[in-house]
């Protein structure tokens, strides 16, 4: 284990996503989603075998031994991206990162739901905690005078939605990478998504300019290298160690929306997100422990 190089490679996934959001949102007003999924999808599978390739792990890494278990990680984690992707055209990207915080307390609590693991009164109250955290980030948006069929209502409810589908997406990670390697998981995921998307072709897809197709390009490397960061972070770091540094994607994404977008948290943000974080903070911690005793 090289616990900074997996921090490094952790805090480089959260910088290249945050450019991959910035690169979406540039594009959503001309280019149709389900086309910009399509293409991060292609291009970041590209990019994942070229490092791969160049790292010299190719062998062996894109290997499907279980393809059912891929379908299911696949489909629920291609269709939270979609989710994901969507959200972020239609709130302030400092808020849909917030309520995506929520991802790691409904894992737990989807854990004790299938996987049968142990969940104490300590992350139950956690798990509570969180949960009020991003009632308050969202309620502008669902409660007293926001209406309901607004796209700002629609955003938060795909932002928690995306959140929920990632949440079960890591459960089924958790059987999958039993007998997978993360390269297969990534390639699987990304021909799923790229047949999804292209349910969405009749809807009519755009002949991208010069411009749109380098922000395109950028979309899908950046999607990739970040897919490629994430994994290594594990690979030299635990999983308690990197899974802290997640919180930082707040105030990048923050800085980011401010200077590109002239996008700022609401005060709901900023009451909520402590809520939030706390909670996820300590179920880390918890699971940390609880890993240490058992081994």
């Amino acid at each position: 284990m090289r616990p900074l190089l997996g921090i490094a490679f952790k805090i480089s996934s959260i910088v290249s996503f945050v450019i991959m959001m910035i690169f979406i949102k540039l594009l959503s007003a001309e280019v149709p989603i389900g086309q910009i999924i399509f293409f991060r999808a292609l291009i970041g599978l590209a990019a994942i075998f070229l490092v791969y390739a160049l790292v010299g792990r190719l062998q062996g890494t894109f290997t499907l031994r279980s393809p059912r278990k891929h379908l299911a990680w696949a489909l629920t984690a291609g269709f939270s991206m979609s989710c994901w992707f969507v959200s972020i055209t239609l709130i302030p990207l400092p808020e849909a990162t917030a309520i995506g915080f929520v991802m790691p307390l409904i894992t737990v609590a989807l854990a004790w739901l299938m996987l049968g693991e142990k969940v104490r009164v300590f992350r139950w109250a956690a798990i509570f905690v969180g949960m009020i955290g991003v009632g308050i980030i969202i309620w502008p948006r669902l409660g007293g005078s926001a209406d309901l069929d607004s796209t700002a209502a629609l955003g938060s409810v795909l932002a928690l939605l995306a959140a929920s589908c990632w949440a079960l997406a890591q459960i089924f990670m958790r059987r999958l990478t039993k007998t997978e390697t993360s390269g297969s998981a990534v390639m699987s995921f990304s021909l799923v998504t790229m047949l999804l998307a292209l349910l969405t072709l009749p809807m009519g897809w755009v002949f991208p300019s010069a411009q749109q197709w380098a922000l395109i390009a950028g979309c899908g490397l950046a999607g990739g290298l970040g897919q490629f960061c994430v994994a290594e972070s594990l690979r030299y770091g635990e999983a308690s160690t990197v899974a802290p540094f997640e919180y930082l994607t707040f105030p990048v994404a923050s800085i980011a929306a401010a200077i590109i977008f002239s996008e700022y948290p609401d005060t709901n943000v900023w009451i909520g997100l402590p809520f939030v974080v706390a909670a996820g903070l300590f179920v880390i911690y918890r699971e940390h422990q609880l890993a240490a005793r058992s081994t």
